[in-house]
């Protein structure tokens, strides 16, 4: 779109009948004269309190902003002439005084075309058929310095605690406060913005980079702030915090269990604090999330021929490592569904419901226009920093196995026996000889739980999504077994240990082993060669590995959580396969029905039928589609004929988070911004910009989650550029930001070189291969499938393993006997 001066000029001299050629060309000369001799507009003191900052869903915002790099805010005064540009605010400056808690430094600029890259007449012509033109932000004279004072601050703390009718939770000073706690205070914060905001006319900019500077320890606000997110001493241990206090000791808070996602773009926010993400063009709703589902990301079979699907098994195993935006739950500690709450006449402050379309192939037919969705738990940043909505990652952030072992000391204390290094089990099948079990989820047998026998029970573990789908649980279950395999051998080697040091030596060892698997099997086979060498996320192939940057945030990403991290979602097959142990088909069952229902491993030899599956059954290839057992029947109760759509989920969910599209991702990877529709053809599979094209208004409309999965792979690589980008850069910064990283040096936390090479060892294959119960064969890869000259299938006992004596202690100097010659 052109700039408001041609908008403007064109309405002064309309043409009422049917557009002619004569008459669009008399139309854009008649300004030309007049955009010439036009002065820049200087805002006089008089007019500076009509000046309203304009929110980026303005089309006065989109009309003189599309195009330009600067980011600017459009302001409209009550006086502004309507064939005069508009006036724009800059990004302010800020400083603090005794008094001031913010001092907004404010400049204003009008955003004219550049003359050298546009004539008047070409951009004019530009401003009819929608295309972005070049602008250059020429300051107009007017500045402005504006104190919001402390005593401003403690008004709007004080009207915000009446607005939400506040009253202080319990539970504030301790470092593990649960969600509801959180929740409270920070939408406590929250409202403190909008009131701010409203009174100071503040911008986008000042919002997200001017309000996080004030100091809150000089308000009250600073009683309601939880400790988790306050500075706290540290000391250097051995062994990481299971909350990821202390990883980093410049910083303590980063990475931390129940602190924000971070974020590489600023959010889109409609309102510039919470509002969901508009259309660039008009300022409208996107569209319908369920509609790009059933639109671009149908049901279509595509096996991919050389991956299984523990790649997508083990990606979102690493993801339950990672993150968790917490999801708001009743007084019972369960789910609620917003769709019957309303019909029910009822409503919750957190339910924002996909509208579903009249035309809905798979629930119109059913009568359903009502898709339940929930906003995540909003969080509070380092120090309760004021700014738009932060959303909490109830996770550690590390690589540190806490799908074992829990991101907090109260779910650690459940899961361990407290005898010998051990983990909670179930021996159900003893009597069978076989392995045991994932201790039962019986303090709140339906919590995220469905369809359970009287009989039966869910599973708990380090992660709360252990029993989504059955792979999960498969995959929680070998590593528990693996854990208390290693605290036993350690057992015997250093009989002088106790529970304490056998548990956590474990826990280094197995968090260790898994960053290695991640690094050796899983990034290159996902990322590509090219990319893993580029963000330098590869194996030291000896020895230590000596960068680690205090520096670098080691959180999760919100483009990486809503969005780049569910590429496996495209690689899900709907229906979930067994094998025996010579890795023959034996059945398979629909995905919906083992989704939240586990019951399947009670069945003696059930587990090792399923693990067969994971390393036989190939994956689908990478492709815009999603199978309908998730995109439809999602967590299907037994008594409806639906469930839930996961691909209409990450769309709404990226919303919700105020990601920005997809358009701004692939500029911010350097792959260049889409201007039409036609950019995309290249850059898409199969004919998805065309179906983009007739459910968006614009290519920046398009959502991160579904353009990433519909880019064509990179060569060597399984995913698209855009994702890969984003996915790489966050390994990147888990493993440089990380300061218990596997192959660190002369810190109490380093391996010896002895030990190092040991956990190098580390593979996937032989981890299966020790904790299933009979599978006597393998191939090394297992993300791959199994060829026979390639990737052929091997004994178990011929697969490299860790050799544990390096660990062994002198029991009375504490000095290891074993050293490599």
């Amino acid at each position: 779109m052109g700039s408001s001066i041609y908008q403007m000029s064109t309405r002064s001299k309309p043409c009422w009948s049917k557009i002619s050629t004569l008459c669009f060309l008399f139309t854009f000369f008649s300004f030309v004269p007049s955009l010439l001799t036009s002065q820049i507009p200087v805002i006089t003191s008089d007019q500076s309190n009509a000046i309203t900052p304009l929110s980026p869903s303005s089309p006065s915002y989109q009309s003189t902003t599309l195009g330009s790099n600067s980011a600017l805010f459009a302001v409209e005064t009550a006086e502004s002439p309507k064939n005069s540009a508009n006036v724009l605010l800059a990004p302010s400056s800020y400083t603090q005084s005794s008094e001031c808690a913010l001092i907004l430094q404010r400049t204003y600029v009008v955003n004219l075309p550049s003359e050298s890259t546009r004539s008047p007449l070409f951009a004019g012509f530009l401003s009819v058929i929608k295309q972005p033109a070049q602008f250059t932000p020429v300051p107009t004279g007017k500045q402005e310095e504006l104190c919001i004072r402390y005593v401003d601050v403690e008004t709007a703390i004080q009207e915000a605690k009446y607005r939400r009718n506040y009253i202080r939770p319990n539970g504030l000073n301790s470092l593990e406060p649960l969600p509801p706690i959180i929740s409270q205070t920070a939408e406590l914060a929250l409202e403190v913005t909008r009131v701010l905001a409203t009174q100071f006319k503040l911008s986008p900019d000042e919002i997200l980079n001017g309000l996080p500077l004030i100091d809150l320890s000089r308000t009250t606000l600073w009683e309601e702030c939880p400790a988790h997110v306050k500075p706290i001493p540290c000391t250097i241990e051995r062994y990481r915090t299971f909350t990821g206090h202390c990883n980093n000791l410049k910083t303590p808070s980063w990475g931390v269990t129940f602190t924000p996602f971070v974020r590489y773009l600023p959010p889109v926010y409609s309102n510039g604090i919470d509002g969901y993400r508009v259309s660039v063009v008009d300022g409208s709703p996107l569209p319908s999330a369920r509609m790009v589902t059933a639109t671009v990301h149908r049901d279509v079979d595509r096996p991919d021929s050389d991956l299984t699907i523990l790649i997508m098994s083990w990606g979102q195993f690493i993801d339950h490592d990672l993150t968790l935006a917490a999801p708001p739950r009743d007084e019972n500690d369960l789910e609620f569904d917003c769709c019957e709450l309303r019909e029910r006449g009822t409503d919750h402050p957190l339910c924002a419901p996909i509208i579903i379309p009249d035309d809905d192939p798979l629930y119109s037919p059913f009568g359903k226009r009502c898709h339940d969705f929930k906003r995540s738990v909003a969080g509070h940043r380092p120090n309760c920093a004021l700014g738009p909505r932060a959303h909490i990652n109830t996770l550690s952030s590390p690589i540190d196995a806490n799908f074992i072992y829990g991101s907090s000391d109260a779910l650690a204390r459940r899961l361990r026996a407290f005898k010998g290094g051990l983990m909670k089990v179930w021996d159900r099948f003893n009597a069978y000889g076989l392995k045991p079990l994932l201790p039962p989820e019986s303090d709140n047998p339906e919590r995220d739980c469905t369809a359970r026998p009287r009989h039966l029970f869910c599973f708990i573990a380090g992660d709360e999504r252990v029993n989504e789908q059955i792979h999960l649980t498969v995959l929680h279950t070998l590593y528990v077994r693996d854990h208390n395999r290693i605290a036993t051998a350690l057992a015997e080697l250093n009989p002088h240990w106790d529970d304490e040091k056998l548990f956590q030596e474990a826990r280094h060892i197995m968090a260790a082993s898994v960053q290695h698997i991640t690094l050796n099997e899983f990034l290159p086979l996902l990322l590509g060669t090219e990319m893993v060498e580029k963000y330098n996320i590869t194996v030291q192939a000896e020895g230590y590995r000596d960068d680690y940057d205090a520096n670098v945030h080691i959180g999760p990403s919100h483009a990486f959580q809503t969005a780049a991290f569910r590429f496996g979602h495209t690689f899900i097959q709907g229906m979930v396969r067994r094998y025996d142990k010579f890795h023959q088909f034996l059945g398979e069952d629909p995905l919906h029905n083992l989704l939240r229902q586990p019951f399947i491993v009670y069945e003696p030899g059930k587990m090792d039928e399923l693990i067969g599956g994971l390393i036989n059954t190939p994956a689908q290839t990478y492709d815009p589609f999603i199978t309908q057992e998730v995109s439809g029947r999602l967590f299907q109760p037994p008594h409806k004929p639906f469930g839930l759509d996961l691909a209409a989920i990450n769309l709404e969910r990226g919303r919700e988070h105020g990601l920005p599209g997809y358009n701004a991702w692939r500029e911010w990877c350097g792959l260049g911004r889409a201007q039409s529709w036609q950019d995309l053809v290249p850059v898409l599979q199969n004919n998805t910009a065309y179906l983009y094209s007739q459910i968006y208004k614009h290519p920046d409309d398009i959502d991160l989650w579904s353009g990433g999965i519909s880019e064509v792979r990179l060569p060597g690589a399984m995913i698209g550029p855009t994702f890969a980008c984003i996915i790489a850069q966050q390994f990147s910064n888990i493993r440089r930001g990380d300061r218990f990283w596997y192959d660190r040096s002369g810190l109490p936390s380093s391996f010896t070189p002895e030990q190092l090479y040991e956990i190098k060892k580390s593979v996937q294959s032989k981890i299966i291969c020790e904790n299933a119960d009979d599978i006597p064969t393998i191939q090394t890869w297992v993300m791959r499938q199994a060829h026979p000259i390639f990737n052929p299938r091997v004994a178990c006992s011929d697969l490299p393993s860790i050799d544990l004596r390096y660990w062994q202690e002198d029991p009375n100097t504490g000095a290891l006997l074993y050293r490599r010659k």
